[in-house]
């Protein structure tokens, strides 16, 4: 066979950098055989070919167990073919014997990322350099190598926010399965278009601060000019402006500040000591 970058034959020399420390970048197959085991010979094509099919999505370890007893042992191998797939240098699932292509396939498919996950991880390392418009490509990609990728279209939506684009932003979280929708990225990027579209709809700042100033139990003004602080990334003071109508009149509208300050704190998720502060907060005005 042609020699590959995905297959590798694995012995003591190799086995911790290529197979343990190599599970921690990615998914490690390990094939378990012998030359004198006929079960090995049907099943090593398959998982060479696939290796080969799935572009270095996981590497293939061949493990000669007659040649490398050691690593045969420290699995505590019985019997061949025996396979055996790490992640985070630890075994995370395994079959023995000789099985056809779709049930192999099937075994890669439950422990190897799906293709788009690496365009995923690209995207991310591009949106912390400011490259927009590169994980913006590489989203893309990614929806269409795996249309499933539900973590992509909020990527998408959450970066069509920082332009307030809250239609586009709004259309991408509705294609997210009903699943996804309890994911914290999910649910912040949904609370930020909640707050945008608040804001939108509001009076500017100061002329709600005029209102809450002219009447202090002027709740609906205070929501309003948190929805806008918050667009705004005023996240303090969003939440100071909800906490003193808490503290006014806590059942006014049906709870209605309490509730849009713990939308808040999932908007504000990156500045966790702020959170902590205004939960405390909010808990010690309830108690």
């Amino acid at each position: 066979m042609v020699a590959s970058p995905h297959i590798f034959d694995v012995t003591v020399e190799n086995f911790e950098q290529d197979v343990i420390l190599g599970s921690d970048a990615g998914v490690v197959v390990l094939d378990f055989w012998a030359s004198w085991c006929g079960p090995c010979k049907s099943l090593m094509p398959i998982l060479e070919k696939l290796a080969n099919e799935y572009g270095g999505r996981f590497r293939l370890g061949k493990v000669n167990i007659d040649q490398e007893q050691e690593i045969a042992s420290m699995f505590g191998i019985r019997s061949v073919p025996t396979v055996i797939a790490l992640k985070g240098q630890k075994p995370v699932s395994a079959f023995q014997g000789a099985q056809p292509e779709s049930a192999v396939r099937a075994f890669l498919d439950k422990v190897v990322p799906p293709p788009g996950e690496e365009r995923l991880t690209q995207a991310r390392a591009k949106l912390d350099t400011g490259d927009i418009q590169g994980a913006i490509d590489d989203l893309k990609v990614a929806l269409a190598l795996t249309p499933g990728l539900d973590a992509a279209r909020v990527m998408l939506a959450d970066i069509a926010m920082r332009d307030n684009r809250i239609d586009e932003a709004k259309g991408y979280l509705a294609q997210c399965k009903p699943v996804f929708h309890m994911d914290a990225e999910y649910q912040r990027v949904q609370a930020k278009i909640h707050a945008a579209e608040q804001a939108g709809n509001s009076p500017e700042a100061t002329a709600l601060k005029a209102r809450i100033a002219a009447n202090p139990a002027d709740h609906e003004a205070r929501l309003q000019l948190a929805a806008v602080l918050a667009a705004e990334g005023q996240y303090e003071g969003a939440l100071q402006t909800l906490l003193e109508s808490v503290r006014l009149d806590r059942g006014w509208n049906d709870q209605a500040a309490r509730k849009q300050m713990i939308e808040y704190f999932v908007l504000a998720k990156d500045q966790p000591e702020l959170v902590r502060r205004y939960r405390q907060a909010l808990a010690t005005t309830l108690n």
